[in-house]
């Protein structure tokens, strides 16, 4: 179905794949409604304007795996078959994750916590589950997701817990069994503020681990769930070139660009900001000022870090594969849900009605 739709005809002669083809491959999140055709005029825009897609939630443990007798590969083969039908690069995301991952990987139906044996075990039969299953069908797999720490140690989540606080042991187990149930995939790691010195150089560390091993990795990926005023531009060009000389693959792959209070001055995670007091009118009226559309003065400040942020990508096409971007339009973001609960925010290339925003000129406009 997807392979006839018509090109959305304001994008004919102006895309994003065609302006980048020589530097690296340009991509964006898709959802189910997309790659199903319940969204046919976003997945119109995404066949017209990008070459690499990845799936928002549809490949996430529970997803695919919500119970313990219980395996639902629907929503994430119809992705992968998009991606087929139409001569898409597509990747897995993700294998091994804290988040978005069901009680019972981790614990028993008692509620208590199981061995490490039986967590080796639980990782294993879900990669070979999952991977096996997708085997030889994408191009990639992010295998692990944020898994180290602002300091650059490894983060005290459910998976380094099983494991005794040994994240080595979590990652080097991950990457061999990804390698060994889908041999032919390219293999990276993903995280977010992977600018901040501590973290960047605790992910280098981890990489030269693998490496020194002898286990297969590609790749590492710079989520950039980013502001109008951070990161700091000469941290973003120091991460690139740090795992550029490793000799991985550099990609960003979550690019958005928060516009509201707070979270465009920096990246904000934890449960604190969702408590309904955040919801009463006078924090409200702070934190979610631009219900009514955006004032033309934070557009310009959106096209222009757009502008700049795409620039340093290519001035460093060199080392880098892939930027994705994180959504298609507006209305399809996280970031309108997190880490505030329903506020109206602006951080992809498209507006809601699927419109191109200046920033897309912007960015379409940097190879030339």
């Amino acid at each position: 179905m997807a392979a006839v739709l018509v090109l959305h005809p304001a994008f004919a002669q102006k895309t994003l794949k065609d302006a980048y083809a020589d530097a690296f491959k340009i991509g964006c999140a898709v959802n189910s409604q997309i790659v199903s055709g319940r969204d046919s005029r976003s997945a119109q825009i995404i066949l017209q304007q990008f070459n690499a897609i990845s799936p928002e939630n549809d490949m996430k443990a529970e997803v695919l795996r919500p119970r313990p007798d219980t395996w639902n590969f629907q929503a994430a083969d119809r992705y992968v078959q998009f991606a087929s039908d139409n001569g898409l690069w597509a990747l897995g995301h993700t294998l091994v994750w804290h988040n978005q991952t069901p009680d019972f990987f981790f614990n028993h139906d008692d509620g208590t916590p199981k061995s490490h044996d039986e967590m080796v075990e639980t990782m294993r039969s879900y990669i070979e589950k999952v991977a096996g299953h997708f085997a030889g069908k994408i191009n990639a797999w992010d295998v692990v997701n944020e898994i180290i720490d602002n300091d650059g140690s490894y983060r005290k989540t459910l998976w380094t817990n099983a494991f005794n606080g040994d994240g080595d042991e979590v990652v080097r187990l991950a990457f061999k069994f990804a390698h060994q149930y889908d041999p032919n995939a390219e293999l990276y790691y993903n995280d977010f503020n992977v600018w901040r010195p501590s973290k960047r150089d605790g992910i280098a560390r981890m990489i030269r681990m693998l490496q020194k091993e002898g286990i297969k990795i590609d790749g590492v990926g710079i989520q950039a769930h980013w502001g109008l005023n951070f990161p700091k531009n000469e941290y973003i060009t120091a991460a690139i070139d740090t795992f550029a000389a490793l000799g991985v693959k550099v990609m960003i792959t979550e690019l958005d660009v928060d516009v509201l209070p707070l979270t465009k001055e920096g990246q904000v995670i934890g449960k604190s900001l969702q408590d309904p007091l955040y919801q009463l009118e006078e924090f409200e009226t702070y934190l979610d000022p631009y219900k009514n559309g955006l004032p033309d003065d934070v557009q310009d400040q959106l096209t222009n870090r757009y502008r700049e942020l795409m620039q340093i990508f290519y001035d460093r096409r060199d080392k880098i594969d892939r930027v994705t971007i994180w959504g298609l339009h507006d209305g399809m973001s996280w970031k309108n849900g997190y880490p505030i609960p329903n506020r109206t925010n602006y951080p992809l290339l498209f507006n809601r009605d699927r419109t191109p925003k200046p920033a897309f000129n912007a960015v379409l406009n940097i190879p030339k």
